[in-house]
């Protein structure tokens, strides 16, 4: 009986996992959603709790994750040993999610550990811009 509740929890969690994105703690694959063209100016009007966060474009890797608006701009702060940092390092095009509406941007390294003043002194910090 054990094994029948295990069997399906598991398939509970690969059913979410196949909803358009990470699901808790759980990475997911391609975000769904309405796809935004136009860049943001100003990342203000933001007010969920966490982002997701897409990377690897030719095979979709998302999360779900903390980020911080600060002046405007979008952040976001990785630690060492994450597989999405390895997935920006190999290739900054990211996309992000917030509600229903998607955004194509880029990942770039504005400070590592300690440099940047309100960040976690052990993360490097990126920032994520308008793809151009």
């Amino acid at each position: 009986m054990l094994r029948f509740r295990y069997l399906g929890s598991i398939l509970a969690v690969a059913a979410l996992t196949g909803c358009g994105g990470p699901v808790l703690v759980f990475p997911g694959g391609e975000l769904r959603g309405t796809l935004v063209d136009e860049p943001v100016a100003d990342w203000s009007f933001v007010t969920d709790r966490f982002v997701d966060l897409e990377t690897r474009p030719e095979q979709p890797y998302s999360v779900e994750l903390n980020y911080i608006v600060k002046d405007g701009e979008l952040y976001i702060d990785p630690a060492e040993g994450r597989r999405w940092l390895d997935h920006i390092r190999a290739d900054p095009r990211v996309r992000v999610r917030f509600g229903d509406r998607i955004y194509p941007l880029k990942a770039v390294l504005v400070g590592s550990p300690g440099e940047l003043e309100g960040f976690p002194g052990d993360r490097f910090i990126y920032r994520l811009d308008p793809r151009g």
